[in-house]
């Protein structure tokens, strides 16, 4: 069985809670996968992990991330995301690594602009369940493989 490793960026507990325990216990029969899912709670996490050179299958983005130097009542800036999702689009250890941008943020600027520095998806959270993320995971790892291939 082939095993897809995901990052998952969210600062939502209960939906990185949601996502991570319907995720790994999601197997998928009709291509053999399963999923194991590592998640970060905020942009210093998510950092941390690329300077690790911590590569995963594909990401799963959110943009409004707080930046988790531990400030009191911080709000989450969607910048954040953006600059993860531009830092991996820039090294060429990641350049290749699909990334889903997954938020609320369901505006045309914010698509445009996640698709302007290299997503590979958008998603947005509140019109997406378990299995529709599953499919987008598979899909985009797919896309991004054939063109790899080309």
């Amino acid at each position: 069985m082939k095993k897809i490793k995901i990052t998952f960026v969210e600062d939502e507990a209960l939906l990185r809670t949601l996502f991570e325990d319907s995720i790994e216990a999601f197997k998928d029969e009709r291509t053999d996968t399963e999923f194991s899912m590592n998640t970060v709670p905020d942009f210093s996490s998510a950092m941390k992990l690329l300077e690790e050179g911590q590569v995963p299958d594909i990401v799963i983005l959110d943009l409004r991330l707080p930046s988790g130097k531990g400030e009191p009542n911080e709000t989450p800036e969607k910048e954040y995301g953006f600059e993860i999702l531009k830092k991996i689009k820039a090294d060429p250890r990641f350049d290749k690594m699909p990334v889903i941008v997954f938020t609320n943020l369901a505006d045309h600027e914010t698509e445009h602009k996640a698709y302007a520095l290299g997503a590979d998806a958008f998603m947005v959270k509140s019109k997406v369940v378990p299995n529709e993320l599953f499919d987008a995971v598979l899909k985009t790892i797919k896309e991004v493989t054939e063109k790899t291939i080309c």
